[in-house]
């Protein structure tokens, strides 16, 4: 506003997230969370439930209304494939996430059972940051 006239965005971007996906639409490629389905656990404050399943149906991420179940041969014999995996990746054999609040009052054990895997909804945030699945980390354990 103080230019008076239209600035380019990139100047004001954190990280290169933006600048790939732009590149990635422009190519038309699939959406960051093809191939992956979610499974919301839990409540959520921030981000919130609506707004993480926005942010995921966004980035075409298929919502799951019941827990994935690890040891389900069903489960483990989808074909589905998460498009933007980094080929040899954790990723790129997992397709299912149970996502949770770290903040929140539902405890999760970890799950990282096949294409099934737990993740906090942090890791949805930093992943669409960077606009690329990235690793999920081990929660860290108080001692």
């Amino acid at each position: 506003m103080q230019a008076g006239k239209w600035m380019p965005e990139a100047e004001h971007e954190a990280g290169e997230g933006p600048q790939r996906s732009r590149i990635n639409r422009c190519s038309l490629l699939p959406p960051l969370f093809d191939g992956c389905f979610f499974f919301l656990h839990g409540s959520f404050m921030s981000p919130s439930k609506d707004e993480l399943t926005k942010l995921l149906r966004e980035g075409a991420g298929q919502l799951l209304r019941r827990k994935p179940k690890p040891d389900s041969d069903v489960t483990q014999t989808l074909s589905a494939a998460a498009y933007h995996a980094p080929p040899g990746s954790d990723q790129a054999l997992c397709t299912q996430y149970i996502i949770f609040d770290p903040q929140g009052p539902h405890r999760l054990a970890v799950v990282r059972r096949g294409k099934v895997w737990s993740a906090p909804s942090t890791w949805i945030i930093s992943c669409i940051t960077a606009f690329r699945l990235l690793p999920v980390q081990e929660p860290q354990t108080s001692v």
